[in-house]
């Protein structure tokens, strides 16, 4: 799975979900499975499950709408819960990012996740 970096050297993953591809900052701080922006999400790619609280690194909490949707993942679809954040700004957290490894190379400028063999 390849990304980028940007020009603040911040690393991202281009994923789909339902059908549009989507740029997903790699958060390593966040401890679940997507952030997606509200500005960006469509709902009919997924279903409501609710809300949830969750602390930032600030530790400012927030309340976050959750819907479950289908993730295309390493080429299998996998069922993931995602928060609809504000804006559009979209996290890929260390859910997702394990067991596999990230491979971010600032000099030759790219991004990589390669799947981990036994997933």
């Amino acid at each position: 799975m390849l990304g980028f970096l940007d020009e603040l050297n911040q690393a991202f993953l281009t994923l789909e979900l339902g059908h549009i591809p989507l740029d997903f900052q790699i958060d390593t701080g966040f401890n679940g499975t997507l952030v997606v922006g509200e500005e960006l999400f469509d709902p009919a790619c997924g279903i409501p499950t609710g809300t949830m609280k969750a602390e930032l690194a600030d530790e400012h909490v927030a309340t976050y709408d959750t819907y479950d949707v289908v993730l295309p993942w390493f080429g299998e679809d996998v069922q993931v819960q995602i928060l609809i954040g504000p804006g559009k700004l979209c996290l890929l957290g260390t859910d997702l990012l394990h067991p596999h490894r990230l491979e971010i190379d600032y000099g030759e400028q790219t991004v990589r996740l390669v799947q981990n063999p036994d997933w």
